[in-house]
């Protein structure tokens, strides 16, 4: 199941359906079908468009001052994904791509926002051979002085959906989160934990979105563009999966 779910939503990204429109004008050699792949491309490439797409997407998420925080039962940290294990099995380390809801996470423990930080172990199979991200981020928030009794782990997760059950099985019902994740993906997330009987706050971190003057770059073709957009497709697919099934 956790294969169709991220395979078929690049049939809905602007990659997606551009290959599909290639495919589409070779067997039944319409140009049309070339112009509309080339037209799908020039939107989804475009900076504004894809910025666009962002602040719809992140909306209506700002970021919050640590100071403006209550104290709660928990820090939960979401995993994101972007690790990734290098080197061989003599000499390897994991790194880190994205990084912001690591030290959020640390910063708010430190500003003794919680006493207990969790993070949530999102392990994809492909990725069997690696530790779970939660692993590798409990290990290096130990190694940069954290307490480790103040840390937890949750069983190994394939999606969000299994993170909030899991996280649910760490915790009493009605407990108090603060929870960080992409500002993009808060808003399935916090949904997702409340059908789980938790109290959440959230901490969007990891912004995309940017209040960039429009220039002459804002026109030119951009992958970063790209990526948004697929973001914004694929984030909505999941938002409207979990309304319906859940």
């Amino acid at each position: 199941m956790i294969y169709l779910h991220k395979i078929l939503p690049f049939f809905l990204s602007p990659l997606g359906i551009v290959l599909i429109f290639l495919i589409a004008s070779f067997f039944f050699k319409r140009k049309l079908f070339v112009f509309l792949a080339f037209t799908v491309l020039v939107i989804s490439s475009n900076p504004i468009v894809g910025n666009f797409l962002m602040q719809k997407l992140e909306h209506p998420y700002k970021p919050i001052s640590i100071s403006s925080l209550e104290n709660f039962d928990a820090i939960v940290v979401l995993s994101s994904g972007s690790y990734k294990k290098i080197g061989n099995d003599d000499n390897s380390r994991y790194e880190i791509s994205d990084s912001d809801r690591f030290f959020a996470g640390i910063e708010l423990l430190n500003n003794f926002k919680a006493n207990l930080l969790i993070f949530t172990a999102g392990q994809v199979p492909w990725t069997s051979n690696w530790k779970p991200e939660g692993i590798v981020l409990r290990d290096k928030a130990i190694s940069l002085g954290t307490d480790e009794s103040k840390i937890l782990v949750t069983k190994t997760t394939k999606n969000t959906y299994e993170e909030s059950i899991a996280l649910s099985k760490l915790l009493p019902t009605r407990s108090s989160v603060l929870l960080v994740t992409s500002a993009f993906h808060m808003h399935r997330s916090k949904y997702l934990f409340e059908n789980q009987k938790l109290k959440v706050t959230p901490f969007p971190v990891d912004f995309r979105s940017s209040t960039t003057k429009i220039s002459i770059m804002s026109f030119l073709p951009d992958v970063g563009a790209v990526i948004k957009t697929s973001l914004f497709i694929r984030e909505n697919i999941g938002r409207i999966y979990y309304r319906l099934f859940l």
